[in-house]
């Protein structure tokens, strides 16, 4: 399971600092998806973790509650953990792992350090760049309802903030069943930590992200094999049989 160590480590408020200022999110582009996340990725252990946001609203307007994200593992580990609230206990948790061709893929929550347990707060959109392949796996989604949750928030509620990031996984032992998204699992064997600048997390180009059309683009009409989806405060307004296109609502 997760440890307490997470907590421990960042009790350790000296060493944490100089943790974190070794290891600090960057800008990086995914070869596969065209996504632009910031993340690290582990030289030790290999394993990449990457987040984007959407913009920040203006004027009134509430922040969206959402956020894009990857992990990527080797495939022979028995599981990887990614903490956004950075430690293990009161924080979102995602666990994956492989099962034949499958990517076993959840989030998880705890109140303390015993084993996480599904989470049903979250609203999960695998994105198509999720894969599984003979070196490594690898989990691309669209989180929303995620910037809070039971007992935490992103950024301590502020989004242009900072956030540390943790990650774990056990190298070498599976979960107990690996078939079952909610199947148990023993402890990590490796963990490791990065600072997160959420003010350079935000990509106006968050809603091309996960599929969305955005405003005046097309997305419908006879023979329209595109997306038919408009991106966040646009909906797809029928202008004729041959054309519809993301408008503000």
């Amino acid at each position: 399971m997760f440890s307490s160590l997470l907590t421990a480590a960042i009790l350790c408020v000296g060493l944490q600092v100089v943790n974190v200022a070794a290891q600090s999110a960057a800008a990086y582009c995914d070869s596969t998806s065209g996504i632009c996340y910031q993340g690290y990725t582990d030289p030790t252990i290999n394993v990449t973790i990457g987040i984007i946001l959407p913009p920040l609203s203006t004027g009134t307007a509430p922040n969206r509650t959402e956020f894009i994200a990857e992990i990527i593992a080797p495939a022979s580990f028995g599981w990887t953990g990614l903490s956004v609230g950075g430690t293990m206990a009161e924080s979102l948790l995602f666990t994956v792992w492989p099962y034949n061709s499958e990517v076993i893929f959840g989030p998880r929550w705890t109140a303390g350090y015993v084993q996480p347990t599904p989470y049903s707060g979250p609203i999960i959109t695998m994105l198509k760049d999720t894969k599984l392949n003979s070196t490594h796996i690898k989990a691309s989604f669209r989180c929303q309802n995620c910037t809070t949750w039971e007992g935490g928030s992103l950024g301590s509620g502020d989004l242009s903030g900072f956030q540390l990031i943790a990650y774990v996984a056990n190298d070498d032992t599976p979960v107990i069943d690996p078939s079952n998204v909610a199947s148990n699992f023993t402890e990590h064997d490796q963990m490791n930590f990065f600072g997160l600048d959420l003010s350079t997390a935000h990509s106006a180009d968050y809603d091309t992200y996960w599929g969305a059309q955005l405003e005046y683009q097309q997305c419908g009409g006879t023979g329209w094999t595109g997306s038919t989806i408009c991106g966040y405060g646009l909906t797809c307004v029928y202008n004729s049989a041959y054309y519809s296109q993301c408008l503000v609502e």
